[in-house]
């Protein structure tokens, strides 16, 4: 039998910043948030909420090329942009399109695809302001 995990006021705390933030920050990023607003959590607490949260489904891990593993509150199933410039992530308004994998499946026999990541890289609009 599967033990219950804790409500913790850290994990609500948490969870509750995540759904605010719309920057897909690190794990490192969001423990700098809390700390900015003033909450005392643990470094280890913020990585073993994030990773429990993707584990039971309630955020996304976003595997950005530029290397670092981003956490997304946002768990439909949604392409990202990724500013070259400022690396900020942002969620795209395409809609996921499933024939993609249809098309993965055709272009590689024997293979069966789950889903599949698109990110954008981009320059975002407030970087194409700065000259």
């Amino acid at each position: 039998m599967a033990t219950a995990k804790r409500n913790t006021w850290q994990k609500q705390v948490i969870y509750s910043v995540m759904k605010e933030l719309t920057s897909h920050p690190t794990a490192s990023e969001l423990y700098d948030e809390l700390v900015k607003r003033g909450y005392e959590i643990g470094k280890s607490t913020v990585y073993r909420v994030l990773a429990d949260a993707v584990d039971d489904k309630k955020m996304i891990n976003v595997y950005s090329t530029d290397g670092n593993e981003h956490f997304d509150g946002d768990t439909r199933r949604h392409y990202h942009l990724r500013c070259v410039k400022c690396g900020r992530i942002y969620d795209s308004h395409l809609q996921y399109n499933h024939e993609l994998s249809k098309l993965g499946e055709l272009a590689e026999p024997g293979f069966t695809i789950l889903e599949h990541h698109v990110e954008f890289l981009c320059i975002c609009p407030d970087c194409s302001m700065v000259k």
